[in-house]
């Protein structure tokens, strides 16, 4: 009977323990306009989070009794316990609704407004945040195209299917473009206004010269670190270069 007990108890830790280990939980979100908007999906109970693809899918790593709670701007927030049912399924579709962004009623008075916006304007008190000491954001805020290869990464099953189907590859291509063709418009400003004409670079070729030096990789270090005056010099050279190319050919 000893044994019977004994096995019983070790029968039932087992079955509980197997119940607590986190599974991966497939999912989607359905919404109207869902397209390039992301979803906070975040494991409340685990302390853990990810985010939606293009088409709302997601996967979040979950255990029985877990709360996840979807968050958006647009969006009404929900939150859902997850159940035994919903680990069986290995699926969970969850439905958000628009948000409704509303102000509180404001109520003016005493503003002594003359309709003159010159004067209304000088009466107007206005407050330094820094010296309020108000909250700021530490970091930036990430780009569409940013949040775009982020949401297929995170949890590697969700890596591995956008590395297969080769959408991440994509994103990063086009992230590498816009990143090029910034530093080429940002290196335009930064020379001086008459520049080519100094080098004898026609105005129909000026980008073109541009994407030249762009091909060596000290042009990228001169422009990110704002080194106008090397730029200018770099940037004479390569014209010589680019003509003695052109005498060749």
């Amino acid at each position: 009977m000893r044994k019977i007990i004994i096995c019983f108890i070790l029968f039932f830790t087992q079955a509980v323990l197997t119940a607590q280990q986190p599974v991966s939980l497939e999912g989607k979100v359905i919404a109207d306009s869902l397209e390039y908007s992301f979803i906070n999906i975040i494991n409340i109970s685990a302390h853990k989070g990810t985010t939606n693809d293009r088409e709302g899918r997601f996967v979040v790593e979950v255990s029985e009794n877990d709360t996840l709670q979807f968050s958006s701007v647009q969006f009404q927030k929900k939150e859902v316990i997850i159940t035994k049912s919903i680990i069986a399924s290995k699926f969970l579709e969850v439905i958000l609704v628009p948000g409704v962004n509303q102000l509180e009623e404001v109520y003016i008075s005493n503003s002594n407004l003359v309709g003159d916006l010159g004067k209304d304007f000088s009466k107007i008190q206005f407050y330094d945040k820094y010296e309020l000491h108000a909250p700021q954001l530490r970091q930036d805020i990430p780009s569409l195209i940013d949040r775009k290869i982020a949401a297929t990464g995170g949890d590697p099953s969700n890596l591995l299917l956008n590395t297969i189907s080769g959408d991440r590859q994509k994103l990063k291509k086009i992230k590498a473009n816009m990143d090029y063709d910034s530093r080429i418009e940002k290196a335009l400003l930064m020379l001086p206004s008459d520049f080519f004409k100094t080098i004898n670079i026609k105005e129909t070729e000026q980008m073109l010269f541009l994407y030249f030096c762009a091909e060596d990789s000290y042009f990228d270090t001169l422009v990110n670190f704002d080194r106008k005056g090397d730029l200018v010099v770099f940037m004479k050279e390569k014209s010589l270069e680019c003509q003695k190319q052109t005498d060749g050919k």
